[in-house]
């Protein structure tokens, strides 16, 4: 290499390292990462149901819900029955996200490729949707309620 050429790349080190503290985050701010790290391991957090379909949420941003408790080898009988005690308590956001996980499972299914587009119509898939829109509406009664018949159609959790 040239010595010019060894001057131009020293500078133009010099000139990033000089604004890089530009791009840094402003002090005291947290810087995004991965979902699951910070901040998202705490914020955005909430213990209230969100953007379900009849609830029309402003934001298209849904803030992490609370976990289930429950492992990876949760059945959905075990999902149904931590929403239950969820709403029965209060906490819509956790019943969301069991619903949700149970609803998940409850669709995970083996079906010919013909029928693959269509929709599952189980009365157990039916039911848990019912209750995510009644959670959606705040109707706290009727998502337990239907929550209540889909455990009864998954059988012991």
């Amino acid at each position: 290499m040239t010595k010019r050429r060894i001057l131009l790349c020293c500078s133009a080190i010099a000139g990033l390292a000089l604004a890089a503290p530009a791009f840094a985050p402003p002090a005291g701010a947290q810087a995004l990462t991965q979902p699951g790290g910070p901040p998202y391991g705490a914020n955005p957090y909430s213990t209230k149901a969100s953007n379900l379909p009849s609830s029309n949420p402003a934001s298209t941003v849904a803030p992490q819900l609370p976990s289930t408790g429950l492992g990876s080898n949760a059945t959905i009988g075990q999902y149904l029955s931590v929403a239950r005690s969820s709403l029965s308590a209060g906490q819509t956001g956790r019943a969301q996200e069991a619903l949700e996980n149970a609803e998940t499972l409850a669709l995970t299914r083996s079906v010919q490729y013909s029928a693959g587009g269509q929709p599952d119509s189980s009365p157990l898939v039916q039911n848990i949707s019912a209750a995510l829109n009644a959670l959606g509406s705040n109707d706290l009664i009727s998502a337990a309620h239907y929550t209540d018949l889909a455990m009864q159609q998954a059988g012991p959790s």
